[in-house]
């Protein structure tokens, strides 16, 4: 037999017999990643809050972008300044959950807990009461002049954002990112590139979601909210129309939802109706909590089903 023969002959024997080796267990490999909310939770005054701090990150960097083009260098750091204590306002308070990643393989195991906080801070519901809607669609739109003209359309139109949109939200990260640029550009004298920075944050760090399941809930918060404000505002018959409204959305809502979903939806509209009964002998005081609680219920089914 020829030296090549036998070579090939001895290749194949061993390959066989490698292949008719059985499979040792620990040699598999497998994962698991699992997430525990944190077992805090935000109200809806706290919610507010969120989103109010959300809306002055952006008003802040609408006036940072307006000081530096009036040469006003000083006044756009204090504005940056102030974007960057709501930043550290927000990370503070945001309830982080925990993520565990479990990998096991070759007789090893590597497991590793991590917080991680939320990423994105609604700031939809300010839109009705904050002029900040304007500078953000500007910023979209030079951003949208500058690619091609088949992107355009991704730019919204934006009337009320409150019916519109069921999501507004800010991309915090960014935000903190752009604003520390910003502000370290400034410090070197680079103006332009303070500004790309500044404006980098209206035009991709604020996202736009839509959702036909999310929508009546949105205008049910909207007029839950508008209830209260007329309610303080010593206009008992213009509450009851708005809590009308916010009955109705959350009846459009239920016909949306899943069927466990659907009875809490249903439980929440029959106390709202019930409410609505008394309202002209409703205090401010007494009903604003009630109101509030409302509202977060509405803001905890936002995004799920």
């Amino acid at each position: 037999m020829r030296p090549a023969t036998i070579l090939l002959t001895t290749v194949a024997i061993t390959l066989t017999w490698l292949t008719a080796l059985p499979c040792m267990a620990d040699d598999a490999i497998s994962s698991s990643v699992s997430v525990s909310p944190s077992p805090k939770k935000l109200n809806g005054d706290e919610w507010r809050a969120m989103s109010l701090a959300g809306s002055r990150i952006l008003k802040h960097t609408d006036q940072a972008v307006t000081a530096l083009a009036d040469k006003k260098n000083e006044d756009a750091l204090t504005n940056i300044g102030q974007g960057l204590k709501l930043v550290q306002i927000i990370d503070a308070t945001l309830p982080p959950s925990t993520v565990t990643t479990d990998i096991k393989g070759g007789g090893i195991t590597y497991e590793d807990k991590a917080p991680v906080k939320p990423r994105f801070v609604p700031i939809y519901r300010e839109y009705d009461t904050v002029d900040i809607i304007s500078p953000i669609i500007a910023q979209k739109q030079a951003r949208a002049d500058k690619i091609a003209s088949a992107k355009r359309s991704e730019v919204p139109e934006v009337i009320y954002a409150g019916v519109d949109y069921t999501g507004v939200k800010l991309d915090l990260q960014l935000a903190k990112r752009d604003l520390q640029t910003a502000q370290d550009l400034i410090k070197q004298g680079d103006v332009k590139d303070a500004t790309a920075s500044l404006q980098e944050i209206m035009a991709t760090g604020v996202i736009f979601e839509f959702s036909t399941v999310d929508q009546p809930l949105v205008r049910s918060m909207n007029n839950l909210r508008l209830a209260e404000s007329e309610l303080k505002a010593k206009h008992p018959d213009q509450a009851k129309v708005a809590l009308a409204g916010a009955s109705d959305a959350l009846k459009n809502y239920q016909k949306l939802a899943s069927d466990s979903r659907a009875k809490d939806v249903e439980k929440l509209r029959q106390e709202i109706d019930e409410e609505a009964k008394d309202l002209p002998q409703q205090k401010p005081e007494a009903f604003c909590p009630k109101t509030a609680d409302w509202w977060s219920r509405c803001r905890n089914w936002l995004g799920t089903w």
